[in-house]
């Protein structure tokens, strides 16, 4: 009874922080939009993605390796894998400062190969200073992983929320003042700084640095097929932001940006919670009764899926509508290019969950293999479906992709007794009526 008034609290808080987020982040665009050009979106699409990408690429899965850990709060553990997570930082950076160095003389002495948006003299300088933030989110404490799987979330959430409204206020007076592209990029830096500081204040978590071998061997044994889905999991994920990049504008890349921004606001429903209360509450039970597990995980799977569905039906019906409300005449197209990225969505949410599963049973290569499919899939079919149906069938690639690795993952639920399939599609009908439900309340406008 204690657990579950635990995961229900922690639940809650994480909703409701979360919706708060998303209403600043949602507000705080529609400012932004209006006083900058949609270019200015486009490019630092391309800035977050690179940043993102050399993250990703050196990802050790160290918050999952805290969380899941025996001793999660034992402080010599927590010392040792604060500090893989500083040396971590510092080499994405240095990593950063040679993807600029790249980049700078690629469009000088090889200006054919770097083209769109690749070429524009502002990226080299943008890129640089927002590699800072992996320096700085490398000095942050254990605080995040071990009250997680306590899950005590109150104070992360708080942190988080504070921090993110600081930031996005000094963006939204800085594009007032003096609109700027530098106004965008000083949201990230200023957010992390403060919730790194707010995490060693608000927590009696102090580190010293310890190099213990034996620990950094079980985090690379532990991380070793999380760095390669960390890796395919960049290319799937910004790979459609990469081909983009050099086949269209920066303007309707921003385009395409505010649509993928409002349906990533609906998958980041699903994976925050997956992560921050579905992960702990697996782990905590893997060594448990299997069906157990199998139980839990489908009643989760129920509580999250039929929200979802019924909202991603609505958008289907509402998109255009919703851009229009919202947005100017610049940003029109994005109202379609949101009705087929829903589909994303959906798929997304099949599979989320089962991912956080199979993690807490420590069943982490198959995170690889399902990336790797996705990736392929994408990588294969852009280039195919951009030449034979332009921007519109490149974009349908990007909704339905991630439905190309669902057989895999069934397979992998299947083969440890964590499967049932009527179960998993058992919501997928809501769609369909969120869908008839947005043409009901479109009849009546």
């Amino acid at each position: 009874m204690l657990e579950k008034k635990k995961i229900f609290v922690a639940s809650i808080w994480v909703i409701l922080i979360f919706g708060l987020s998303q209403l600043i982040r949602l507000g705080s665009n529609l400012i932004v939009t209006r006083l900058l050009e949609p270019e200015m979106f486009g490019v630092m699409a391309v800035v977050y993605v690179v940043i993102f990408g050399i993250g990703m690429f050196t990802d050790l899965g160290l918050w999952a390796f805290v969380v899941r850990h025996k001793n999660h709060d034992d402080p010599h553990v927590l010392n040792a894998v604060w500090s893989i997570q500083v040396v971590r930082g510092w080499l994405v950076f240095f990593a950063i400062v040679g993807a600029v160095i790249i980049l700078i003389v690629g469009n000088q002495y090889m200006p054919d190969y770097f083209h769109g948006i690749y070429a524009d003299s502002r990226l080299p300088i943008l890129i640089l200073i927002a590699g800072v933030a992996s320096v700085i989110g490398g000095y942050r404490s254990m605080a995040s992983p071990v009250m997680h799987r306590k899950l005590e979330v109150g104070k992360l959430e708080i942190i988080e929320l504070v921090s993110q409204t600081i930031g996005t206020s000094v963006m939204v007076i800085w594009v007032w003042l003096y609109p700027s592209i530098w106004a965008l990029l000083s949201a990230g830096l200023i957010s992390l700084t403060i919730s790194t500081y707010l995490s060693y204040s608000l927590f009696p978590f102090r580190h010293k640095f310890v190099w213990d071998k034996a620990i950094v061997k079980e985090v690379f044994q532990f991380s070793k097929w999380i760095v390669i889905a960390s890796a395919l999991t960049y290319l799937f994920s910004q790979g459609d932001k990469l081909f983009f990049a050099a086949k269209i504008d920066a303007a309707d890349l921003g385009v395409y940006s505010i649509a993928f921004m409002l349906v990533a606001m609906l998958t980041t429903v699903t994976q925050t919670l997956a992560e921050k209360i579905v992960f702990p509450v697996f782990s905590s039970q893997v060594h448990g009764d299997r069906q157990l597990l199998k139980d839990k995980y489908y009643k989760v799977r129920l509580y999250l899926d039929f929200p979802i569905f019924l909202v991603a039906g609505l958008l289907i019906a509402l998109g255009p509508l919703i851009i229009h409300t919202l947005y100017d005449e610049r940003y029109n197209d994005a109202g379609w290019i949101l009705q087929i990225l829903v589909f994303s969505v959906i798929g997304n949410t099949l599979s989320l969950v089962s991912m956080e599963c199979l993690s807490a049973l420590s069943i982490t290569k198959v995170r690889m293999w399902v990336m790797l499919v996705r990736t392929i899939g994408l990588f294969v079919g852009l280039p195919i479906f951009f030449y034979l149906f332009g921007f519109y069938g490149a974009i349908w690639v990007v909704a339905l992709n991630v439905w190309i690795s669902l057989p895999l993952t069934y397979w992998t639920l299947a083969k440890n007794s964590v499967f049932t399939f009527s179960k998993e599609i058992r919501m997928l009908p809501i769609v369909g009526i969120g869908y008839v439900l947005g043409e009901v309340i479109l009849g009546f406008l």
